[in-house]
């Protein structure tokens, strides 16, 4: 009964929250006099035990066999989708735009303070908005905005923090341009992430549902390759041109995503077997 956009607001909160956490104890793991390999081994034990807890809690459903011809006819019927296609070039723009935190942004920061000593702090303040703020503007958002909505203003976010960049002034306030990005995009990031995964549903039929999800991140991941390429030959043209680039990324995908239909996909009826 929870609504969808919530469930997957907690997944990204406690993604962000791991992200946060995760340096702050192994920092102290090697103050408290652990080395390199205790942190590593340490890290190792987080990740069995993840994985009981997934062989604990994930639910156990019977195997289907799938057949040559059903597993090689999904793929086709995905990626023949056209309004997936829409959400999966869509969420691409905000991933290439997210990127940019690991590229443009340490360009940005060396660029006005003469260093990136700054970056951790900006890091930390990206996952610690996601931590604090992702339920709460998630409920917000799911009660007052349509996941379409949602989806359109988080890109528009996105992109008013790279609009913001070459805007702001230089001197002793040089790192605000990089912490109005940060903020931008987090808080973009906030609305749009759980909207777009939970219109994956009302796109694809149920029995698609993995496959679809993985086929989002995939055409994404692709995007980012190509997208770096691109922005790492612009790094060294004028701010205003790389940061009016950047900011045409998330624009296009609002474009795109307002093509989407707002409503619901009509339910597949269920029919009942009895013996």
């Amino acid at each position: 009964g929870t609504p969808r956009a919530q469930v997957l607001a907690v997944f990204s909160a406690a993604g962000q929250a791991g992200a946060f956490l995760g340096p702050l104890l192994g920092s102290l793991l090697l103050l408290l006099g652990g080395d390199f390999r205790t942190a590593c081994l340490a890290g190792a034990v987080v990740f069995v035990g993840v994985l009981a807890g997934h062989a604990k809690l994930m639910p156990h459903r019977p195997h289907r066999p799938r057949t040559a011809r059903t597993g090689a006819a999904l793929p086709r019927e995905v990626f023949a989708n056209r309004p997936f296609l829409v959400l999966c070039l869509a969420y691409s723009s905000y991933l290439v735009s997210y990127n940019q935190l690991y590229l443009a942004l340490p360009a940005e920061v060396e660029r006005a303070t003469g260093s990136q000593s700054a970056l951790g702090g900006l890091f930390a303040l990206s996952s610690l908005l996601v931590v604090v703020a992702q339920l709460p503007l998630t409920r917000w958002s799911a009660r007052r905005l349509p996941p379409r909505t949602a989806l359109v203003t988080g890109l528009a976010v996105v992109a008013t923090g790279f609009v913001a960049v070459p805007l702001a002034p230089d001197g002793p306030a040089g790192l605000l341009p990089a912490a109005a990005l940060v903020v931008l995009l987090t808080l973009g990031q906030m609305l749009l992430v759980p909207a777009a995964r939970g219109l994956v549903p009302d796109l694809v039929d149920d029995h698609r549902l993995g496959l679809a999800t993985g086929a989002l991140s995939s055409v994404s991941g692709l995007a980012v390759l190509v997208g770096s390429a691109a922005t790492g030959t612009l790094l060294d043209t004028p701010g205003a041109v790389l940061w009016t680039v950047l900011a045409t990324v998330p624009l296009t995908g609002a474009a795109l995503a307002l093509t989407l239909s707002g409503g619901r996909r009509t339910p597949e009826p269920v029919t009942a077997v009895t013996d």
